[in-house]
């Protein structure tokens, strides 16, 4: 398995220490596994997550799963399905995989579920593989 690795120190979705996320998986293979608890913060409705962090865990987590494997990639498309609340202050499993990819693109699956395995969320990414040259470019790279 492999460790989390930050590919930019100041990315909101993936860096620890910048307010963000904080959120820490491993990967292995063509999968990422994490464990999260969303802080009580990021509620929206009292006692559940907010949609968009809901949609953020998911979006990181498919972004997460192709990088190591393909290439640094940006989200293109991001279809959410809300099927439970999400709560606060409980653990997560958060898992993903890639189902497609391509030579410029790739497609990942990412769910999340509480501790006894009910699906709470689950999303489909579109992202766009970008050469690593492309982010050096720019301001910050």
């Amino acid at each position: 398995m492999e460790p989390r690795t930050d590919h930019y120190p100041f990315c909101w979705g993936c860096s620890l220490g910048t307010g963000g996320l904080e959120f820490e998986w491993t990967v292995q293979g063509e999968r990422l596994e994490a464990r999260h608890v969303i802080p009580e913060a990021l509620q929206g409705a009292p006692g559940m997550a907010h949609g968009g962090i809901v949609a953020a865990l998911l979006d990181e987590a498919c972004s997460q799963v192709v990088c190591p494997r393909l290439s640094p990639a940006v989200t293109s498309r991001l279809e959410v399905r809300y099927l439970s609340p999400v709560p606060v202050e409980e653990p997560l499993r958060i898992s993903a995989e890639v189902t497609e990819s391509e030579e410029r693109r790739a497609t990942a699956e990412a769910t999340i579920q509480d501790e006894s395995g009910l699906l709470l969320a689950h999303a489909r990414g579109e992202l766009v593989l970008v050469r690593r040259e492309h982010f050096l470019q720019t301001p910050g790279g």
